[in-house]
C-alpha cells in the first residue's frame, strides 16, 4: 500500500510541470516594444511584458507566449504588422491545427533569441499567481517566416 501511495506522488509531481496552458493566463499586461536592432530580415525586436505562472519557468513560458501572440495577432508598427492578418479564433480555426501544434510543441521559441529577467518573481494580490518581467528579443522575419511556411494561404502574406 505505501508504495502504491508513492508512485501515485511521484506520477502527480511528474505531470504537474506540464499543467501550463498554451494561451497566456488573463491576468492583463500588455507587451511593449523596447528596441528594434538591425533592419531588413535581420530585424530583431526586443519586448517588454509580464509572465504570470507559480514560479519562474512558468511565468518565462507565459511571457513568452503572450509576445510571441502579440506578434502574430497585434503587430507593433506599420514596419512590424500583424503577422497574421485575420483574427486569432479565425486563424486558429483555419489553420487546421497549426497553430496549435506550434505552440504546443513549442516551435515558437526557435523565434526567441534572448530572454532577461527584469526582476523578481512577485505575487499578485489576490490571486493564487505570481509575475515577473522580462525582456524577450525576437527575431520577427523568423516567424513570420515560420508562419507562411505553414502553408496558410489565407494568412495574407
Amino acid at each position: 500500500m505505501r508504495k502504491i501511495v508513492i508512485l501515485l506522488l511521484i506520477g502527480l509531481t511528474a505531470t504537474a510541470g506540464y499543467a501550463q496552458k498554451v494561451k497566456p493566463v488573463n491576468y492583463g499586461g500588455s507587451v511593449n516594444l523596447l528596441e528594434v536592432k538591425g533592419r531588413g530580415s535581420s530585424a530583431v525586436l526586443t519586448l517588454r511584458t509580464l509572465g504570470y505562472g507559480k514560479n519562474d519557468a512558468l511565468a518565462q513560458e507565459d511571457a513568452e507566449v503572450r509576445v510571441i501572440r502579440a506578434l502574430l495577432y497585434q503587430g507593433f508598427s506599420k514596419d512590424y504588422p500583424p503577422v497574421i492578418s485575420i483574427g486569432e479564433s479565425e486563424a486558429e480555426q483555419k489553420s487546421g491545427g497549426k497553430l496549435q501544434a506550434f505552440f504546443d510543441d513549442k516551435a515558437y521559441k526557435d523565434c526567441i533569441s534572448g530572454v532577461r529577467p527584469m526582476g523578481k518573481l512577485d505575487k499578485v494580490k489576490g490571486e493564487k499567481v505570481k509575475k515577473k518581467p522580462f525582456d524577450i528579443t525576437v527575431n520577427y522575419y523568423v516567424l513570420k517566416n515560420k508562419v507562411s511556411g505553414m502553408n496558410i494561404d489565407s494568412f495574407g502574406f
